[in-house]
């Protein structure tokens, strides 16, 4: 049995289960914020020997022993739970929750640490943006220069910079407004506005030719090149999409020494599958950004005609023995 750890409404896995049915492949798929709210039920019982049981409509009881792989998906983000939680709740009891959730989290990975994984959850969790940045340097690929402060006196004021989280981009809503955590371009006027400041990610500013999204699965990589510099919305981060006149996307080959650099990075990582983000600068050279572990790739499989969903399903079918 293929066990899937996702998320409500994330299309992509709806997909890989579509294309799992027609394979004749018995799968389930858990969403984290079902375990929240109780839609799916979970029971764990010690004595005479550990078990762990999972229900849902969809599925009925599921003896997590019957299964053979797990895709690691999307799960466990905790933000998305605060709107099931009384607004005046205060902070002390929101990091109480988030603290029980993630043990409750913790359960289901004892119990499955042991069977075969399309990610393991442990090399996810312990990836960041700059183990993946330091890791990508090692096996010769080139980076932008790159340094994390807090006070604007380290950073070269002549220079344009661009600046993203340190960790995860997310989504802010707040009072009824949105804020959106994008990448965004700093120049020396707003350096020298603050000299002290939170600590803060910085890279130098690369002059794109394009942007590359790439799909990595098992040692291949789908590429696809974006054409972002052509649209001054979408020229420092092609994810403030014009839907009005969107970004050129095309199939794109590495070179060689490039695309087996990329597999090197992802192995070394523990990384089965993931989207990694380049650049193509106007000098020819090849910068690596950064990889989402659990990136949507149906924005490289469509317009690239990859069938990645199906790609994937086959992969847990593989697995699933």
């Amino acid at each position: 049995m293929i066990l899937i750890l996702s998320t409500p409404n994330d299309d992509d896995t709806n997909w890989v289960m579509e294309h799992l049915s027609i394979l004749g492949e018995k799968h389930i798929r858990i969403n984290d914020l079902d375990l929240f709210t109780g839609k799916t039920k979970m029971y764990v019982e010690l004595q005479p020997f550990p078990k762990l049981f999972v229900e849902n409509i969809f599925f009925g009881k599921v003896d997590i022993s019957d299964v053979n792989c797990v895709w690691y998906r999307k799960f466990g983000f905790f933000r998305k739970y605060r709107e099931h939680i009384r607004s005046e709740t205060n902070i002390e009891m929101l990091d109480y929750l988030k603290s029980e959730y993630i043990s409750t989290l913790d359960i289901f990975f004892e119990f499955l640490k042991d069977k075969k994984w399309l990610n393991h959850y442990l090399n996810v969790n312990q990836m960041t943006k700059i183990r993946c940045l330091m890791t990508a340097q090692e096996l010769g690929i080139k980076i932008p220069q790159t340094y994390i402060t807090n006070n604007s006196n380290n950073l070269n004021y002549n220079q344009s910079y661009i600046t993203k989280s340190i960790k995860d981009a997310t989504v802010l809503d707040i009072e009824d407004k949105i804020f959106y955590f994008f990448t965004n371009e700093i120049g020396e006027k707003k350096i020298r506005s603050y000299e002290n400041f939170f600590p803060s990610l910085f890279q130098e500013k690369i002059n794109k030719e394009y942007e590359l999204r790439i799909f990595h699965l098992n040692g291949k990589n789908y590429s696809m090149a974006i054409f972002s510099q052509t649209d001054n919305q979408t020229s420092t981060d092609y994810r403030q999409y014009n839907y009005v006149n969107p970004n050129r996307l095309v199939p794109y080959t590495l070179p060689n020494d490039v695309d087996q650099k990329i597999s090197s990075l992802m192995k070394k990582l523990g990384l089965n599958t993931g989207s990694l983000d380049m650049i193509k600068a106007d000098d020819g050279e090849y910068y690596f950004l950064e990889i989402n572990p659990s990136g949507q790739f149906r924005m490289t499989s469509f317009p690239c005609g990859y069938n990645l969903h199906i790609e994937v399903a086959n992969c847990l079918k593989n697995m699933n023995v």
